[in-house]
């Protein structure tokens, strides 16, 4: 069920990551693809998820990528994700 991340398009986007109906952390990237090809946490999720994880995403214009990702995290709460970034915009 993993995506392949090579096939991930080049795009500005909110993206989340699902695992057994639940999303289990939210992020950003200017270029989607290339920020999974390095992304810190691609190996923790096949440690502990294996290949039964997926992401999905909105492709949003760079300027309101903080926005997303905040309102994405309040709206979810995933347990994965280290720190709230409502704080980069200061609320």
């Amino acid at each position: 069920m993993m995506i392949d991340i090579g096939s991930l398009p080049k795009v500005s986007a909110s993206y989340r990551v699902w695992y057994c109906d639940r999303i289990i952390y939210v992020g950003q990237a200017i270029n989607l693809r290339k920020r999974w090809q390095q992304h810190h946490l691609f190996p923790k999720l096949i440690s502990q998820y294996g290949l039964d994880w997926t992401i999905d995403w909105v492709e949003v214009e760079p300027r309101y990528l903080n926005r997303a990702e905040a309102f994405a995290y309040r709206c979810f709460a995933p347990e994965l994700n280290q720190k709230n970034p409502s704080e980069r915009l200061g609320t």
